[in-house]
């Protein structure tokens, strides 16, 4: 009885949530490679010529640039710096209307201001909106449609995902818990018929991927629910709430330029090894100015973080990967173990592949359900004929 509601439940929630599990993860086979795309495709935006001795511009005058192509009524507020020679500093500016529905209603604008460090010149004005590969971003996130609706449907469709791998690790256990039963619910074999073998990539291939497709949902979920965030983080806490306290600055309307100048050259002779440095500027009076140091290409998970005054420049705070635990660790991770970037290119493949069987799974699942269906209806239209015959 109960192996008949999971498999009423698998069903269902399969074929209800099956179109957006597979869009989902298709795009999120180009996601976990988008940065390596990009700077392939954008490379001319990416990055300009440098000589040995090149310095950089001050980062004020980069930033007044920057704005002054955008103009007085987009705002920047955020940029992100590479020491590496020969690369473009990228700042951002965009708006959101969180009651929006649709991806160009939600997203009032967004911009990318690719700037010559060296030169202070801007070398390409990006309308973020339109481009490719952060389209493809937000139909993996929200279906294009905003987070107000598209994203309940794929954390709705995420959390069902997972459901759906639980059950189907039910109901890959064999009925007679004996070895030449599961050696058939792990090995493919070859020479059956196209249904059969559909039915095995799905059941077999399904089993083969439930750790690293959980970790994966999991993950998702923390970014689409607040609850989830919230939830995992507690339990990686030990049943804590916890919280790390931000420090206040001296309350002022802007970022002194004198004191952002001196922090970016600071941290540049710091870390003159860093991927990137990632720069919000937050809009009250009292934010600080954060700086997050990536310290290794692609992973967000390796970090310093900064926080100064945004008046004087004075550090405020400040700790990196190895100073957090708990619930703050496994945040911190969480984008990277989500994309497969924690441990670069191998576990990027290993995230592209899951993904990819993850986009077979709705489909598989769904041809099993309509040949199901078919020989069903072969049977209740061959009985009428069976009774006649029987009569006669």
């Amino acid at each position: 009885m109960a192996r008949k509601i999971f498999f009423w439940l698998h069903k269902w929630l399969g074929l209800t949530t099956g179109l957006v599990v597979l869009i989902v993860s298709l795009t999120g086979c180009i996601n976990v490679f988008s940065d390596e795309l990009k700077e392939y495709f954008y490379h001319d935006r990416f990055y300009v010529e440098s000589g040995a001795s090149s310095q950089f511009k001050n980062f004020s005058m980069l930033r007044d640039e920057a704005q002054k192509a955008l103009g007085p009524k987009i705002k920047i507020s955020r940029c992100e710096i590479y020491p590496a020679k020969g690369r473009t500093w990228i700042f951002r500016a965009s708006l959101t209307n969180k009651k929006g529905i649709g991806y160009w209603n939600y997203n009032k604008y967004y911009y990318r201001v690719y700037v010559d460090p060296y030169k202070g010149k801007v070398v390409y004005v990006e309308d973020t909106r339109n481009e490719f590969f952060q389209l493809v971003l937000s139909l993996h996130r929200n279906l294009l449609l905003g987070d107000t609706v598209g994203g309940i449907v794929t954390g709705t469709s995420a959390l069902c995902f997972f459901v759906l791998l639980l059950s189907g690790l039910i109901l890959w256990f064999p009925r007679k818990w004996k070895a030449k039963a599961f050696k058939k619910a792990l090995v493919l074999k070859r020479d059956v018929g196209p249904k059969r073998l559909n039915y095995d990539l799905h059941n077999i291939s399904g089993f083969y991927i439930l750790i690293p497709a959980l970790l994966i949902c999991i993950t998702g979920l923390v970014f689409a629910f607040d609850w989830a965030d919230k939830s995992v983080q507690y339990v990686a806490y030990g049943g804590k709430a916890e919280k790390r306290a931000i420090p206040l600055s001296t309350p002022n309307k802007t970022y002194e330029p004198v004191a952002t100048d001196s922090v970016i050259t600071l941290l540049l002779h710091i870390h003159p090894q860093a991927d990137v440095f990632s720069i919000r500027f937050r809009e009250k009076y009292t934010d600080p100015l954060d700086v997050q140091v990536r310290l290794a290409k692609n992973r967000t998970h390796l970090f310093q973080w900064y926080y100064f005054d945004r008046n004087n420049g004075k550090l405020l705070m400040k700790y990196g990967d190895q100073d957090v635990k708990g619930g703050e660790k496994f945040r911190s991770m969480n984008y990277d173990l989500h994309t497969g970037a924690y441990a670069g290119i191998p576990t990027k493949l290993l995230a592209f592949f899951i993904a990819l069987i993850c986009a077979a799974m709705p489909v598989t699942g769904f041809f099993i359900w309509y040949n199901r269906r078919s020989k069903r209806a072969k049977r209740s239209q061959a009985l009428p004929t069976l009774i006649k015959n029987q009569t006669v």
